[in-house]
Order: structure tokens, then C-alpha cells, then sequence
């Protein structure tokens, strides 16, 4: 017997100012609207900072939040995880900086296309409660500078999971159109990982607030039975006023077995 699991990948987008109705005190409400009516098992979130970790964990006290800043005192922007406490046991978590030096604070690959910010990925392996069968969640946001650097970010993402040994879930803002190298790369994981896109179907998810053409960069893989057509992104307008973020949440399930 099978058990289903639901898992969203949101981009909230940091606090700015210069958002206007769109900065984030104008959209916390409508953020946490999307997650109470989705009700994801699993969330992989970009874009978060230290306040906004607070209001987030108070305002939904039935998930763990796992995740610390990427700078140098492990304080700023980040990309934690949640997981609704009473469905799962925690069985592992870590955070790694995307860099040759990944146990180092505010380290990034250099020599490449990277951007000033540094990059992480957090990483927890969960048991679902009644099963037997642990499995491995990552959630990263990737650089947005350029290709190369992407994809070696996802290059030592990938290798993380291959060696790691467990079946996956990746959800993330990888900054990179389906087409563009680093997202083929994982997609060709599929004879030798087993990896599917489970947002292959999906139409673009960033917007920037309305004011840019769409693009689509955000993701959910994995290597766990699931079927992709099951997968879509959460609708918005800004018809109150404000979105509740530039990019759509995007949801898909995977199957766990007892």
C-alpha cells in the first residue's frame, strides 16, 4: 500500500522597499493564505530571511522549519524547508554551501559566472510516519548570474544525492529555463537516478509582480513514484491590490510506500 505526499516549491520573495504594494508586509497575509489552502506536506522555500522565518513558523506552528542564513555569520537570505511535524520524523538535516568549500560560511564557486551572493542548500532525510521507507529532501535556489555557474551548483547538488543513497524530492528556484543546461542535466539523471521533473508539464512560473514576460524556473524532482500531470502552479492576480509573490508556488505529489 502506497501513501501520498504533497510537496510546493515558493519563491516568496525577499522584503524590498522598492516593491511597493508588492513588498512583503503587503503579502504576508496572502503567502500564508497559499499554503493553508494548499496544505503541502513538504515546502522548499527561497527567498527567506530571518524576520520572515518568524512571522512564517509563527503563523504555521503545525511545520518544522529547518534552515539558517547563507552569509558569513549564517545570518541573511536562505532557502529553508518545512515539513508538517505530525506526518514526519526527522531522521537527519544539513545545509551546504554550493562552493568547494561547503562547511564554509559565504563560500561560492569562483572563476565562473557567479553572481555576490552566495548560494546553499538545505537538505533534510524524513521517515513518513506508519512507513518504513526514508527518503531525502532537498531545497535549493541556484545562482542568477549565468549558466555555468548553475551548473556546477546543481552538479554538486546531484552529487550529493547520488552518493547519498536515498530516494529524493528537489524543489527549488533554479534561476534556468527547461531548455537551458543545468535543468537537461538533471533531467538526464533519469536512467541512472531514476530522476523525473515533476513540473515538466507546468507553464512559466516567474512573473516579476506582472511587469515582466513569464519565464519558467522553478522546479520539483524526483525519484520517487509520482505522476507529473498531477503537478500545477498556484494562480494569482493582483486584484486585492498585490500578488503574493513574483513567482507561482508550484505543487506535485510523490508516493511513499508502507
Amino acid at each position: 500500500m502506497s501513501v501520498e505526499v504533497k510537496m510546493m516549491s515558493f519563491n516568496i520573495r525577499i522584503r524590498m522597499e522598492r516593491d511597493g504594494a508588492n513588498c512583503l508586509d503587503n503579502r504576508r497575509e496572502k503567502l500564508i493564505a497559499v499554503i493553508r489552502n494548499e496544505a503541502p506536506d513538504l515546502i522548499g522555500f527561497q527567498e527567506v530571511q530571518d524576520a520572515s522565518l518568524k512571522w512564517l513558523s509563527e503563523a504555521l506552528p503545525e511545520y518544522t522549519f529547518l534552515g539558517y542564513g547563507r552569509g558569513e555569520h549564517y545570518r541573511g537570505e536562505f532557502a529553508p524547508i518545512a515539513f508538517r511535524t505530525e506526518r514526519f520524523a526527522l531522521l537527519g538535516f544539513d545545509q551546504k554551501w554550493l562552493s568547494f568549500s561547503e562547511r564554509k560560511p559565504a563560500s561560492a564557486i569562483k572563476g565562473l559566472d557567479q553572481s555576490v551572493c552566495p548560494r546553499v542548500y538545505t537538505h533534510a532525510d524524513l521517515l513518513l510516519r506508519g512507513t518504513h521507507t526514508p527518503f531525502s529532501f532537498y531545497n535549493v535556489h541556484t545562482d542568477n548570474q549565468g549558466p555555468l555557474v548553475c551548473l556546477a551548483e546543481c552538479t554538486l547538488l546531484l552529487h550529493d544525492a547520488a552518493t547519498h543513497g536515498l530516494p529524493f524530492v528537489m524543489t527549488g528556484d533554479f534561476n534556468a529555463r527547461p531548455d537551458e543546461p543545468c535543468i537537461s542535466m538533471i533531467r538526464e539523471t533519469n536512467e541512472e537516478l531514476g530522476t523525473q521533473d515533476l513540473t515538466a508539464n507546468l507553464a512559466p512560473t516567474f512573473h516579476g509582480f506582472g511587469k515582466v514576460e513569464k519565464i519558467k524556473i522553478d522546479y520539483i524532482f524526483s525519484n520517487l513514484p509520482a505522476d507529473p500531470a498531477r503537478s500545477y502552479a498556484v494562480p494569482d492576480d493582483d486584484s486585492c491590490g498585490c500578488y503574493y509573490s513574483d513567482h507561482n508556488a508550484v505543487c506535485a505529489y510523490v508516493t511513499i510506500e508502507e
